[in-house]
């Protein structure tokens, strides 16, 4: 989706949303993940949570365009509006795995008719998926999701063997892949992630040994690629990299090789300009008192729109260039900021409230956060403008 100047000037604040930072960012990820196996390893494009507030439509869109093999989301109501879209667009053929938890009973008839992998982390719930299956004559596919240390869900690693030769036997069930998750990917030559991944790689060897070959084994997320990019798995699943950030900025510059660019910037404008005299307060709770005459740039972003209220007094704002500190209180609509008394700032000059220029790192540092959670606030309200 692409919008001229003319449709984005109908906006004060919207997220503008980089196409080819996207791109530039998965053909990245797609060169480090094959280093080592020769083109093979497959992409699943962690498109969860809104595509990580970046608008999951027009991101999954446009990956498939770019050539990932799976689009990745985290339940199945999400992966249910996704296929249709999918389907909409004559996109269809990409499928989707939903890594989230399965209910009993619960979606059966929509997630069997449409192109999604189920994650299985419980023998009891895929019985009664296999019965439904069976009794509408269909095969669902499935991944096996094993918990190899990060200790949130999927089947142990001493439970796992025993669980995938029972699978064996549900009929109406195909074994398509199996898959783990870091707890520590982010950090490079941490023993604990190392633990995991030998762990969880002894005992894929040991299944495909004498239980099953699966077609699809991974691990890695985005800290595993980058540390942990081991050529036995043929599929990773970036996620927080896609959109152009590492997991924590401590380590970017260990792979600053990757190029990764930030898709997202959250821009709006100046709306209103009014000079202070030497001791005015700024917003709710008077949280700021001017030191000196100064004037002050009120702009239509606040909480509301995921600017968080944690903020106050603490961030800044790129105009013309130029980083400004935010004054007062961040309201639900507003934010105001300190310009001095010469700045040459004007109504309706744009704002960079994050982005290339001023990433969410800054902002994530600030609330003691991280940036996944800087660009999942943006709210709905928020146009998302695609370029």
């Amino acid at each position: 989706m692409n919008f001229n100047d003319n449709q984005r000037d109908k906006y004060d604040t919207y997220a503008e949303i980089s196409l080819s930072a996207l791109k530039k960012n998965f053909t990245a990820l797609k060169k480090i993940a094959n280093n080592k196996s020769d083109n093979k390893v497959k992409i699943c494009s962690i498109v969860k949570a809104n595509a990580y507030g970046h608008g999951m439509n027009e991101i999954a869109h446009a990956l498939t365009e770019y050539g990932t093999e799976y689009l990745g989301t985290a339940d199945y109501n999400e992966s249910i509006r996704l296929a249709d879209y999918l389907k909409e667009n004559d996109k269809e053929n990409i499928p989707i795995l939903c890594l989230g938890i399965m209910t009993e009973g619960k979606l059966f008839e929509e997630i069997i008719s449409r192109n999604i992998d189920v994650s299985v982390t419980d023998l009891k719930i895929a019985a009664c998926l296999d019965n439904f299956a069976r009794g509408k004559n269909k095969t669902v596919n499935i991944q096996i999701q094993v918990d190899s240390g990060i200790n949130r869900i999927g089947f142990s690693i001493k439970d796992a063997y025993e669980a995938v030769s029972s699978l064996r036997n549900f009929k109406n069930l195909c074994l398509k892949g199996i898959y783990s998750h870091f707890a520590t990917s982010e950090i490079p030559d941490n023993e604990y992630a190392k633990k995991q991944l030998r762990e969880f790689k002894q005992l894929v060897n040991e299944l495909e040994g004498s239980v099953h070959k699966f077609e699809l084994k991974h691990i890695s997320n985005t800290g595993g690629i980058m540390n942990y990019n081991d050529p036995y798995f043929n599929m990773v699943r970036p996620g927080i990299s896609l959109y152009g950030y590492f997991p924590d900025e401590k380590y970017a510059n260990v792979n600053n090789d990757a190029g990764l660019e930030p898709v997202m910037t959250l821009k709006t404008r100046v709306k209103f300009i009014k000079v202070l005299e030497k001791g005015q307060s700024i917003s709710y709770g008077r949280k700021f008192i001017s030191q000196s005459e100064t004037a002050i740039a009120s702009i239509p972003a606040g909480y509301g729109d995921g600017y968080s209220n944690a903020l106050t007094n603490k961030s800044h704002v790129v105009i013309n260039g130029k980083k400004f500190r935010t004054a007062g209180a961040i309201c639900m609509d507003w934010t105001m900021v300190d310009l001095g008394l010469e700045s040459g700032v004007k109504i309706d000059d744009e704002v960079i409230v994050f982005g290339k220029e001023y990433p969410a790192y800054e902002l994530a540092k600030i609330i003691g956060t991280i940036p996944y959670e800087i660009v999942c606030l943006v709210t709905p309200r928020v146009p998302r403008i695609y370029i």
